[in-house]
């Protein structure tokens, strides 16, 4: 790993280990932590993604991303409840763990911080395929879960074209296909507005880091399972990440390496943190796992993160 990129990348795990001193300390609490998260799923990742997509061109051609990475989730997610049955594992949460990235809390700050602001669209157009694939997929089989009855389409559907990353992807391409950037960038009122929007965006990855870095953290129990689950992860996802770039990012569509650095970030991220919310405060001891395995896999997916990036950027 050149210096260069180590100087990138050191950033973002000193403010990883800055937001685990705050939790550590007391220094903010669950509460203000809990309301940053909303500040950035609502405000300030949207404003980085508008943003990036409005300076950017979405090709056609990316599509064919989108579809391949939603039909890897579903694949895997396919193979996780084959496994479940094969290893005779109990837990019904087990397969949801093998498929499914977090990269709003996570995925965004790691990419973003290596490769700049410039090519967040790059990484987003991988995370379409996966956010599609969590609300009409994931989603569906957690409240089947969790309440016994299937989510409908149409709920799925308002849930997913509600999200504020989603409407921010599609202003933003709309805003660039259509040329209206230009013309808002010329008058001195909404060029203000852009600005404001701009400096919200740059905000984006320093609270990430923080907030995950407050937010790592073990329940009480045995973590042999979450092992096991995050081990199984892994080598289902490097060799399918491995293919996807090979024969779809580099030979069939011809695209840079910030592309496939994108597709490599997104399959070392760990599961999505929204499965515990799906969970009854009843079910304890599957929370447990599931929280344990999430926490544990977000801190080995930083270091897969390093392992991945150094190794495709060298």
């Amino acid at each position: 790993m050149d210096l260069s990129l180590l100087s990138k990348i050191l950033p973002v795990i000193f403010l990883f280990i800055i937001g685990h001193w705050f939790n550590r300390t007391g220094f903010i609490t669950q509460n203000s932590v809990g309301e940053l998260k909303k500040l950035v799923v609502n405000v300030f990742l949207p404003s980085l993604l508008f943003i990036s997509f409005s300076k950017s061109n979405f090709e056609a051609r990316y599509l064919i991303i989108v579809v391949t990475v939603f039909i890897a989730c579903t694949a895997l997610l396919g193979m996780g409840i084959v496994i479940k049955k094969m290893l005779k594992i109990q837990s019904p949460y087990f397969p949801t763990l093998l498929t499914g990235f977090e990269a709003g809390m996570l995925g965004y700050s790691l990419y973003a911080g290596v490769f700049g602001a410039e090519n967040v669209f790059k990484f987003a157009v991988i995370d379409l395929g996966q956010v599609t694939f969590v609300f009409f997929v994931l989603v569906s089989l957690l409240v089947q879960y969790k309440e016994g009855r299937k989510s409908g389409f149409s709920s799925m559907f308002s849930s997913f074209a509600k999200n504020p990353v989603i409407i921010a992807i599609f202003l933003g391409i709309i805003m660039q296909k259509t040329r209206l950037m230009g013309i808002l960038q010329s008058i001195p009122f909404t060029q203000a507005l852009l600005q404001t929007l701009s400096m919200l965006s740059s905000l984006t990855v320093p609270l990430i880091c923080l907030v995950i870095g407050y937010e790592i953290k073990f329940e009480k129990g045995s973590v042999q399972k979450s092992i096991q689950a995050i081990g199984l992860r892994y080598v289902l996802l490097l060799p399918l990440a491995i293919f996807i770039n090979s024969f779809i990012i580099s030979s069939l569509l011809g695209l840079d390496r910030a592309f496939s650095a994108a597709l490599m970030t997104m399959f070392t991220l760990p599961p999505p943190f929204i499965i515990p919310l799906y969970i009854s405060d009843e079910n304890l001891e599957e929370k447990q796992f599931v929280f344990n395995t999430i926490s544990l896999s977000t801190i080995v997916s930083i270091i897969m993160f390093l392992i991945v990036i150094g190794t495709n950027t060298g």
